[in-house]
């Protein structure tokens, strides 16, 4: 509807913003058609055959579980009248204030002297949203807690967790996220294969004018198999392109903690933290092992 204005001007309306947090991503990626769709088809209406409330994206560090789950939420929002909303919890290291962060992040406020969970399942209770709970692995009994206790509070809520442990919440729906595929070296569309195209995106981005020449091909694709087509790896390979070619890199990977080791000038940035080196994503893992 047009609004009248002050002094006779017309004003168009403005466009509803749908609620939520999430924002677009800073930066291109491959596709991951087949598992964005699964998690679509999971965290479907309740009413049709095979839907989740619950389902968690797992796999080892940097194969790329926070980009999928975005993507996936960036395709379902129009699904959820109350919006998507993304949990950030990397920087979280008490599980007690859990749910207080995830009230901040609904900009949530509340006076009383109540539980935060309380307050939290009273207010999802009539509301139909998503929460994007990411990097849950060091603080999964406190997030399996807090899902099952606002999942049962409120039927409209959907839940999308990333973790490199699962939840195990009964319910709870698993997809394994795994490495891209790596085509063989002379496969006529290797240029199109998830892991070098990763490779090749990135190294654009990295070094201007960076083109994959017939000659490069070939040591592409090897590059990509020394780095078992893991994202992280890859992305951190194609930074190191400003300084090495690709034959040299793929040379030096015998020793690839050096290679793709502390990158602070590279990946400074990174989030998680821990994803701006591979040593640093391997070493969170280690972290989070019993003796």
């Amino acid at each position: 509807m047009v609004v009248a204005a002050a002094k006779g001007r017309r004003e168009e309306p403005r466009a509803e913003r749908t609620p939520g947090n999430l924002t677009a991503p800073r930066t291109a990626t491959v596709d991951r058609r087949t598992e964005v769709a699964e998690i679509e088809r999971l965290l479907q209406e309740p009413s049709r055959e095979g839907a989740a409330r619950l389902v968690t994206l797992t796999g080892v560090g940097g194969v790329g579980k926070t980009r999928v789950a975005l993507n996936a939420a960036a395709a379902l929002q129009p699904r959820f009248r109350d919006g998507v909303w993304l949990v950030e919890l990397s920087p979280l290291r008490r599980g007690a204030l859990l749910a207080h962060v995830i009230a901040e992040t609904l900009l949530l406020a509340d006076q009383s002297t109540r539980p935060m969970i309380d307050v939290l399942a009273e207010y999802l209770a009539e509301r139909e949203l998503l929460l994007v709970l990411d990097t849950c692995e060091h603080l999964a009994d406190d997030c399996a807690l807090v899902t099952e206790i606002l999942l049962r509070a409120a039927p409209g809520l959907r839940v999308l967790a990333t973790s490199r442990r699962v939840l195990d919440v009964v319910g709870e729906r698993v997809i394994t996220i795994e490495p891209l595929p790596v085509p063989d070296a002379d496969d006529a569309r290797a240029d199109t294969a998830d892991a070098v195209a990763l490779l090749t995106l990135r190294a654009r981005e990295a070094v201007p004018g960076f083109t994959v020449a017939d000659a490069d091909r070939a040591e592409l694709v090897r590059l990509c198999r020394r780095l078992d087509g893991l994202p992280l790896a890859i992305e951190l390979a194609a930074a190191r392109l400003r300084d090495l070619p690709v034959r040299e890199l793929t040379a030096r990977l015998d020793d690839r903690f050096a290679v793709l080791g502390d990158t602070d000038d590279i990946a400074g940035d990174a989030e998680p933290p821990w994803h701006q080196a591979l040593r640093t994503a391997i070493g969170w893992s280690h972290q989070l092992c019993t003796p």
